[in-house]
């Protein structure tokens, strides 16, 4: 009887470790994490600028400006509209101006450049397509920034 209780009590503690485990990775919540933001100040899409249109569907990649710069676990996922799948970028690394065209000059000042590179990914081409803030070494949600339409 003792070993029964025992082994029911290893079986709930084992259960209940799973279920938390799970849950920490986003199988099995019903709720959503926040959304994925800067590690503190602000950050806005620089390039393409939000709103362009006629963006090559081949873009080298998306240009973060930010207040304090964004850690290395940080990329750009875009979503072309009508997709259900994100396209995960590179994380990001520090590009230096002049930035291509169009782009669009951050409000605040001395902003941080940092450039999600695209690896090859091909955008569909006369689509909309959402690009999201991602944080790979946090469970939060990607943060749609802006939106662009490629040519």
């Amino acid at each position: 009887m003792l070993a029964r209780l025992r082994s029911a009590w290893l079986v709930a503690i084992v259960a209940s470790g799973a279920a938390l485990a799970l849950d920490a990775c986003g199988a099995s919540t019903p709720s959503s994490p926040g959304p994925c933001g800067a590690p503190k100040g602000q950050v806005v899409v620089a390039y393409p600028a939000p709103g362009a249109t006629a963006i090559p569907d081949n873009v080298a990649g998306v240009i973060f400006a930010s207040t304090d710069g964004l850690s290395g676990g940080y990329q750009a996922w875009l979503l072309p509209y009508g997709s259900s799948e994100f396209l995960e970028f590179a994380p990001v690394a520090t590009v230096t101006p002049p930035l291509p065209a169009p782009n669009m000059i951050p409000t605040f000042p001395n902003p941080v450049y940092q450039e999600s590179a695209s690896a090859g990914v091909v955008l569909p081409a006369d689509t909309e397509v959402g690009v999201y803030l991602n944080d790979s070494n946090s469970y939060c949600s990607p943060r749609l920034l802006s939106t662009f339409t490629t040519q």
